[in-house]
């Protein structure tokens, strides 16, 4: 069975993590890790991330899962497309990693094991929105947090015994 790992960058007060299909902030740090993490694993995605995001342009050295309700296709390596997200977890990999949008994370947030997040001080504006992590945190154990200037990385694993 795989790992199955929630990436994002979340605005710490409002929880904006996109604005118009881009981050609203500009972190390198981020981008380091986020590709540190995932390389050489399975990325799972919405198809606006996909559209949006991405661009249409799979992320080189990865296998790229689409998860969409429409019939789309692509004749480009490393890339599947799903119609859902069970579909996506079916996959035969060590790891997968979910990476957004907002309707996938809130889809993925309860078969989760890990969630490796970037939490951004301040408000943002943004259209697109995650909060419903820190509803399910009593679900899951901090087992790492790295202070940065303006931002932290936190790494956060489903507990075995949740409390209620």
């Amino acid at each position: 069975m795989s790992e199955i790992i929630l990436v994002a960058a979340i605005a710490q007060t409002n929880g904006v993590i996109g604005d118009r299909g881009k981050l609203p902030w500009s972190i390198p740090e981020d981008l380091k890790r986020f590709r540190q993490l995932t390389l050489n694993h399975t990325v799972i995605m919405g198809r606006k991330t996909w559209e949006f995001d991405l661009q249409k342009r799979p992320l080189s050295q990865r296998i790229n899962v689409i998860v969409s309700s429409q019939s789309l296709q692509s004749d480009q390596p490393n890339m599947e497309f799903v119609r859902s997200l069970s579909e996506a977890f079916d996959r035969s990999a060590e790891k997968l990693f979910v990476i957004g949008g907002a309707m996938i994370y809130r889809q993925a947030l309860e078969f989760v094991d890990r969630m490796e997040l970037t939490i951004v001080e301040g408000d943002y504006v943004g259209d697109v929105y995650f909060l419903e992590w820190r509803d399910r945190l009593n679900e899951f154990q901090l087992i790492q947090s790295d202070q940065r200037d303006g931002y932290r990385f936190e790494t956060y694993c489903r507990s075995k015994n949740p409390i209620a």
